[in-house]
């Protein structure tokens, strides 16, 4: 390959780039052992040490191990689907709706919670509808499998709503909390909608920290707010690991009234 010095990016993070690529599509097989550094580092026309520290990088995201005296291998890497159109729904007991993917896709996440309160931002307060510096309860939660971050989202409410109600707080991060929907239902606001949108981006220098990304990782940015009608109750900032993440949803595709089945 050819380092592109142009772009500022460190030659052994291009190399990491390349070499996840090639994983990611197929070139090597989980449990399939890559060639050795050496033969990278010839293969690739770049320096012995400039593999060793690309091939460092993927190790320390866990998409190759290396096995004393046999070499390194594409390790198995799970992916997790989150149902992109039917996420929203009032569920058995008012779940939150990542218990049910959890179920359905047969993994077991954790959930780690800080919880604070601050005046709303500029932003928060436009989502919200309400004054900047008015009050928001603020709820950061760390999604986790196999002690490894999926996910992390920061959610707002206003207090204006919620103040001296059984949902003042937010939930912590016992798994089988009640969802928004559900908590908001238990106080007379019912959510009938709620809007998205999803754009992949690198990620900031935080969520990095907090979702343990190496270079080269995109993420899946959520921008979320739940609507009971024209009232925001809630909206939350979502970032996904893109490597680790797929949204799949179903569409139902209606006829029109006197249209052609044929």
């Amino acid at each position: 390959m050819t380092i592109n010095e142009a772009t500022g990016v460190a030659p052994y993070r291009q190399v990491a780039a390349a070499l996840r690529e090639e994983i990611v599509r197929g070139k090597y097989l989980i449990g399939q052992r890559i060639p050795s550094n050496r033969e990278l580092a010839d293969q690739l026309d770049v320096s012995l040490p400039t593999v060793v520290k690309a091939v460092e990088e993927l190790r320390d995201e866990g998409l190759v191990e290396t096995r004393r005296g046999r070499g390194t291998f594409v390790r198995a890497r799970q992916v997790f689907t989150r149902k992109g159109a039917a996420r929203y729904t009032r569920t058995p007991g008012g779940l939150a709706p990542n218990m049910a993917e959890a179920k359905a896709g047969g993994w077991h996440d954790t959930v780690t919670a800080e919880r604070w309160r601050e005046p709303a931002s500029e932003n928060v307060a436009e989502r919200l509808r309400i004054a900047p510096g008015d009050p928001v309860t603020v709820a950061r939660y760390l999604w986790l499998v196999a002690d490894r971050p999926i996910q992390v989202g920061t959610q707002y409410e206003p207090l204006a709503l919620t103040a001296g109600t059984p949902i003042e707080e937010p939930v912590d991060g016992t798994r089988g909390n009640p969802g928004v929907i559900s908590r908001f239902d238990s106080i007379g606001l019912h959510v009938d909608h709620v809007d998205e949108e999803t754009r992949a981006m690198m990620p900031s220098a935080e969520e990095s920290r907090l979702l343990q990304l190496g270079s080269g990782i995109p993420i899946l940015k959520v921008t979320r707010t739940h609507w009971a009608g024209n009232t925001p109750v809630e909206t939350a900032d979502i970032a996904i690991r893109g490597d680790r993440m797929s949204i799949v949803a179903r569409h139902d595709v209606p006829f029109l009234e006197g249209a052609s089945q044929s």
